[in-house]
């Protein structure tokens, strides 16, 4: 072993000697794995830090009476299940380092090297440290002498001086309600000592000290001295006085709850909110929902509640995890900052707005840039820590505002994504209220099954957690508040006042009219055509902060007034709000998004959007603000002209390019036309228009053992129904039979949504008689999964099935096409990772209404049936005549 190896053994060996209490309590020999290590055996010393640390974390485990029984519980059980519970994040890097080692140790092929072995060992050292330090009952247990509130308050400021950097040098209980603390730690060639003094009253102290004459803190040590009275009634009374006469002017009393102001400066951190006036505020209380699981049954419950800000703090006030949603414009952003700036809720109150976090910055390096101001006496490189220590140790609260717009992409993955960066804040005992977009949590179940730390999380999901690097333990449950939707949100009301508009307008009109008087009021008129391409397009490269500059560069020095290059001068001011030094971003989301959705009107936009490296940013409010915009007149030749459209779930929205024109069938292929492909087949079935891949022995007549109705392809009664029971394969030889072939998903997505992206094929709004689904035959709105088994999977479901094709004119798509979503999926030519199963689209009858969707789609086996799938063809167009060779045969 090298002499350098030997030199860090000595010096683990002199640091574990300092830890003989917590060893002697549990019955620990520290000693073990560096005798290994000295013998030449680091796997064994990596084992047997292991095994260390499963003890640690089983005291742990009682101590916080974690529900089962630790001690059958391995090593990667006990530090999820713990991991809640400790408020360290050198802790929990130490945990995940020595787990990470153990867990390379037990498999063969890993050679355990002695650096291995020594970082086991250091990493255990980390984790004694802090509970030596801290005083920490979990692993030293209690003093019987100390007042167990007096032992807390000491736990907690040791770990905030250790997080900070610091050891504990000394520490005396002088009485049940005073201890003495002193820490020290390295700054170059000095040391530093901070020296406290905790005390229930001022009284108490005077009385300890007066018995020692006031030697105690009589040292020429380098310190700052602080007296912490937990219940200081007395600012200036006699026993303050005492203090003075004992010990001279080098002190300060503080009380317990404002300690940590002499650490972080909350009225810096939190000026924007308590400075700025809030132009969106409501003006009357605002109604929510809170969304509940019944443990039992699994199933969602909503239940009904006044005042969502009265809720929030109440929630806030506790050790609980929020998800506030509601739709652009509801008051989340102001209920949030409300929370955020009022004392009453907690003492420490921490804001961030992810809206304005660069996507390519980490969240802990974000907060740490945006907190370092507030803390100028704390290094850069422990603010975060600093922030951590104080949420997981349910000290303060934490408000994390727009976390929809703060992920990479919008998408469950973007948003597992982002929960990795967030997860180390949550604990056992955070309080982290965040808000939210409400399509991008209702639209998703993987989003709603990522906030409910039940049973319900699919494989999948843990399965993608696990994948980012996301421990599925870490996400503990939230609370979802959804805040309620009237005619109008506290936006909408707040400008149709203001700006004396009538009432009943939609969003983006009332956006509309106040960007165009605002320039109107300061004589720019005419720069409102350019913003589109300015901001607009900004918003699809998720570009929300402008410098002031970029303002004077892009739409140049009129929209400054008098010559001046501040926010007050901009004649946008009314819209921006400040976003750091000389920056600003709208006031709110939504008018950057109208801007947007605005840009993207034109074709030739979209086609720009759609060459946008790694995929234009979009939100589901541009795409709503888009459906409603005047898009490419409606058509009825089912011709789907080529160019860039907008697809996607609400969660993952994208624009795509379709290459070349097409003409799609009016209907879904029906029984009578696929009869005449029957006629046409060979003896076995086949045929010649087969895909050369088609497996062997394979027929292209219906699975009549699937059918409910056994004479489906006989009796005339069904020659208008959808062709169902058929496979891909003989959808793609039927397509050929006639000179047509099977769409592509994303042909048939934008032929069912058009260039406005709308959500079904008649527009945005949800209606049921349109369209053959679940919600149709059971005559009202199926929205859980408990509800469509309670409500259609009984009697409905023998009643329900596929209906005559056209006989819903208004599910009609804005090139023609009918039927588009509900009645059956069907058939694309598209095939994701597995070549033996397709995309399937649309949804169909079993399905509810927010599974027939535009957007809906499914995979399904290549050689599959059912009386759900059926299909439709296009024809490829000349795109020089806009002609086809063939027309759609008639039903």
């Amino acid at each position: 072993m090298s002499a350098v190896v030997d030199e860090r053994l000595r010096r683990l060996r002199s640091e574990l000697d300092d830890h003989s209490r917590i060893a002697d309590r549990l019955g620990l020999d520290l000693e073990r794995p560096l005798r290994s290590l000295d013998d030449g055996y680091p796997e064994n010393a990596v084992a047997l830090v292991g095994k260390l640390t499963e003890k640690l974390l089983k005291e742990l485990w009682r101590h916080h009476g974690i529900e089962g029984d630790p001690s059958t519980k391995a090593l990667n059980d006990l530090v999820k299940r713990c991991r809640p519970h400790i408020r360290s994040s050198t802790v929990l890097d130490a945990l995940e380092d020595i787990r990470r080692l153990r867990n390379r140790s037990t498999h063969d092929g890993y050679d355990i090297s002695d650096e291995d072995g020594l970082l086991a060992v250091r990493r255990l050292v980390d984790v004694l440290v802090w509970f030596t330090d801290t005083g920490s009952a979990a692993l030293l247990g209690g003093e019987p002498d100390m007042a167990p509130d007096v032992a807390l308050r000491c736990e907690f400021l040791a770990g905030l001086y250790v997080t900070l950097g610091y050891r504990q040098a000394k520490r005396f209980v002088l009485s049940p309600d005073t201890v003495y603390q002193l820490f020290c730690r390295e700054s170059g060639m000095r040391l530093e000592y901070v020296e406290l003094m905790l005390s229930r009253d001022a009284d108490d102290l005077s009385t300890v000290l007066a018995s020692s004459g006031g030697e105690l803190l009589r040292t020429r040590l380098p310190k700052l001295t602080r007296f912490v009275v937990l219940e200081d009634e007395s600012g200036g009374g006699a026993a303050p006085k005492a203090l003075h006469q004992l010990l001279g002017q080098d002190f300060r009393i503080v009380r317990y709850d404002g300690f940590v102001d002499a650490i972080v400066n909350l009225d810096t951190h939190l000026a924007p909110l308590t400075g700025a006036v809030d132009p969106v505020e409501p003006r009357a209380a605002v109604a929510a929902a809170t969304l509940t699981t019944d443990p039992r049954t699994g199933e969602a419950q909503v239940m009904r509640s006044g005042d969502a800000a009265t809720l929030l703090a109440h929630l806030a006030r506790g050790s609980a995890n929020v998800l506030v949603t509601g739709r652009p414009g509801s008051g989340k952003s102001t209920l949030l900052r409300a929370l955020a700036a009022d004392a009453e809720t907690r003492r420490f109150r921490f804001y961030f707005d992810l809206g304005l976090k660069p996507k390519g910055e980490p969240f802990p390096e974000y907060a740490a840039r945006l907190l370092a101001p507030a803390m100028p006496s704390v290094d850069r490189s422990r603010v975060y820590d600093l922030f951590l220590y104080l949420i997981r140790s349910g000290t303060a609260l934490c408000v994390l505002d727009a976390v929809d717009e703060g992920v990479e992409e919008s998408s469950p993955a973007g948003f597992v994504r982002l929960f990795t960066d967030l997860a180390a804040v949550l604990s056992a005992e955070s309080a982290v209220v965040m808000s939210s977009r409400v399509s991008f949590l209702t639209d998703s179940p993987q989003v709603r099954q990522l906030l409910d730390s039940g049973a319900g999380r699919s494989e999948q999901l843990v399965e993608q957690m696990y994948t980012n690097g996301l421990d599925p333990a870490r996400v503990p449950h939230f609370h979802v508040v959804r805040l309620a939707e009237p005619e109008a949100t506290p936006l909408e009301r707040h400008l149709t006042t203001e700006l004396q508009l009538p009432s009943g307008q939609s969003l983006a009109d009332i956006l509309g009219a106040h960007v165009t008087r605002t320039l109107g009021e300061r004589g720019q008129p005419d720069l409102e055509r350019r913003l589109p391409s300015v901001f607009g397009r900004a918003f699809l490269t998720d570009r929300k902060v402008f410098s002031l500059i970029d303002l004077v560069r892009q739409l140049g020095a009129n929209a400054f007034m008098d010559g001046r290059l501040d926010l007050d001068a901009c004649v946008l001011a009314p819209l921006l709000r400040p976003a750091g030094p000389d920056h600003v971003a709208f006031v709110h989301t939504a008018y950057q998004e109208l801007l947007a959705a605005r840009y993207l009107a034109a074709p030739e936009n979209r086609t720009t959007a759609a060459d946008v490296p790694g995929g234009a940013f979009l939100t589901e409010q541009v795409r709503a603000f888009l459906a409603e915009l005047p898009n490419t007149p409606e058509t009825d030749d089912c011709l789907l002209p080529a160019g860039a459209y907008l697809v996607g779930p609400a969660e993952r929205l994208l624009i795509r390019r379709v290459r070349r024109p097409v003409r799609f069938d009016r209907h879904t292929v029906t029984v009578a036309r696929y009869r005449r492909f029957l006629n046409a087949l060979e003896a076995d079935g086949t045929s010649r228009w087969d895909h050369p891949e088609q497996p062997a022995h394979l027929t292209h007549r219906p699975m009549t053992d699937r059918l409910r109705h056994p004479d489906y392809y006989e009796n005339p009664r069904y020659d208008a129904h959808p062709a169902v029971c058929i496979t891909w394969w003989s959808a793609h030889a039927f397509a050929a039979f006639e000179g047509k072939r099977l769409p592509t998903a994303l042909e048939w997505e934008a032929a069912a949504r058009g260039a406005g992206g709308r959500l079904f094929p008649w527009g945005d709004t949800a209606d049921r008689t349109r369209v053959n689904c679940a919600d149709s035959w059971v005559g009202r709105p199926v929205v859980t999964y408990q509800a469509w088994y309670r409500d259609f999977a009984g009697d409905a479901v023998r009643r329900a099935g596929v209906t005559p094709v056209g006989e819903r004119p208004g599910n009609r798509s804005p090139f023609g096409v009918l039927d588009m979503v509900g009645n059956c999926w069907e058939w694309t030519s598209t095939s994701l990772s597995d070549p033996g199963a397709a995309v399937i689209c649309g949804g169909s009858y079993d399905n509810p209404m927010r599974a027939v969707q535009a957007s809906s789609k499914g995979v399904y086996r290549k050689h599959g049936g059912s009386n759900a799938v059926g299909f439709r063809c296009v024809q490829d167009i000349d795109s020089d005549s806009g002609t086809s060779g063939e027309e759609e045969t008639a039903v």
